[in-house]
């Protein structure tokens, strides 16, 4: 009997040995992800009418008004463009290329970035530039400003002009023999709300700025949380001074909307034709862009932006394709030139977002006409469940409550099939114990 006693117990010592170390391990919750939270901050490809993914083109225009020889301030609207050349670019393969010829210019790029509200964030970018009347690779002029400064609007209205947005210190990165001279800009500011916005920018206005190149190159732009929410004895940042405000531009708000949507006509708005500087070109334009719908009345309200990544398809009335373009911000896509005669509008939405007005619509332009078309459209509440985006950008979906990535020997699921093995083990070590009884008691027996 003794020793019966002793060999059950000998089997449950050795069976708790083996089960052991297949018990799942506690899993532990990952630690917050840091670092840059911009989409797309190395400015690389792809490119939409002259803007990196992720980011909006934003410019100030003072109007067709030339002062003569360069005398006065004023502000034209610059050109968009990737860059490639190596000796011009600071991280990656592309650098964002902003720049006119012989007239001043003051804009740059813009992103909408969802945060967290009271928490302080960094905005870091580098930029090199050239002010001159020499051709490339002549030093820079370094006579001229070009006025490079990081901003961030820490209640994320996405308008270049809003009246709160924290300016950094200006700097002129001139390029000296074609070498970058890359120079870094930043501007740290507390978020009010849960998105913000910031801007790179460059201004090249004031009298005798005027140059053959005015060109600015923007690269390896950074936003980071700079410290915790901020509390009631830190006291607010310092005001920075600003430019004067114009009349504010829409921009893309991605905000989260209820389901129901009322499919009505696009709007349509004449366009004042404004004073040309160059010799007019022929025929009407046709100009389309996208606004974010946010209460789904096919209305464009006063606070609603831009919508980006929409696609625009301008069709003739014998269904001859006339051009294509994609929504990126403010500014509207511009098809110039057209015979006058009858226009066929398209919009087509990326599957995250849904219509709130027609998807297309018919329009008659006239010799000399300009037309605006705006289509309307907002996220999908499905969508919303999932990602969180600021103007052009998104998150991915956190890893669920409870499970683990281990990224260790059997994958993923390797918790998962550890438990599995060490129950079934637990299972067979059960029916062993309970024959060895069995067998034990028919001995007695």
């Amino acid at each position: 009997m003794k020793r019966s006693y002793l060999s059950v117990l000998f089997l449950v010592i050795v069976l708790a040995i083996l089960v052991g170390p297949f018990r799942p391990a506690p899993v532990a919750a990952e630690p917050a992800q840091q670092g840059n939270i911009l989409n797309n901050g190395s400015l690389e490809q792809p490119y939409s009418n002259g803007a990196a993914q992720g980011w909006g083109r934003w410019h100030e225009d003072t109007g067709s008004f030339k002062p003569p020889e360069c005398s006065d301030r004023y502000a034209f609207k610059p050109k968009w463009e990737p860059e490639s050349n190596t000796a011009i670019v600071f991280d990656g393969a592309t650098s964002q290329h902003v720049g006119n010829q012989f007239d001043t210019w003051h804009g740059g790029v813009m992103q909408n970035v969802a945060v967290t509200p009271g928490t302080t964030y960094r905005l870091t970018f580098y930029a090199t530039g050239r002010a001159t009347n020499e051709q490339w690779p002549a030093a820079s002029n370094t006579e001229v400003n070009m006025g490079v400064q990081a901003g961030i609007d820490p209640n994320g209205s996405g308008l270049w002009n809003d009246t709160d947005i924290v300016w950094g210190a200006a700097g002129s990165p001139h390029m000296s023999g074609g070498f970058g001279n890359w120079q870094q800009f930043s501007v740290e500011t507390t978020a009010t709300g849960n998105q913000i916005t910031v801007l790179l920018a460059a201004n090249f206005t004031g009298a005798n700025q005027c140059r053959a190149h005015l060109d600015i190159w923007f690269d390896k732009a950074e936003l980071v949380a700079a410290g915790p929410a901020a509390t009631a004895t830190s006291p607010p940042p310092p005001p920075q001074p600003t430019s004067p405000p114009l009349p504010p531009g829409p921009v893309a708000t991605n905000t989260p909307l209820p389901t129901e949507v009322a499919q009505v006509p696009p709007t349509e708005t004449p366009l004042p034709t404004a004073t040309p500087t160059e010799t007019p070109i022929p025929g009407g334009t046709i100009c389309v862009n996208a606004f974010a719908d946010n209460n789904a009345n096919g209305q464009h309200d006063a606070d609603e932006g831009a919508m980006a990544g929409v696609t625009f398809t301008v069709a003739s009335a014998d269904n001859q394709l006339v051009g294509q373009g994609v929504s990126s911000g403010p500014d509207p896509v511009c098809f110039e030139g057209l015979p006058p005669g009858t226009y066929q509008i398209a919009q087509q939405v990326p599957p995250a977002l849904e219509m709130t007005t027609a998807a297309n619509v018919s329009i008659q332009v006239s010799e000399g006409q300009t037309v605006l078309i705006e289509f309307g459209s907002r996220i999908r509440a499905e969508a919303t469940a999932t990602t969180a985006s600021g103007a052009g950008g998104g998150e991915a979906s956190p890893t669920p409550a409870g499970t683990e990535d281990s990224g260790g020997l059997l994958g993923g699921g390797s918790t998962t099939v550890v438990a599995a093995i060490g129950l079934g083990i637990l299972c067979l070590a059960v029916l062993l114990l309970g024959g060895l009884i069995f067998f034990l008691i028919r001995q007695r027996g």
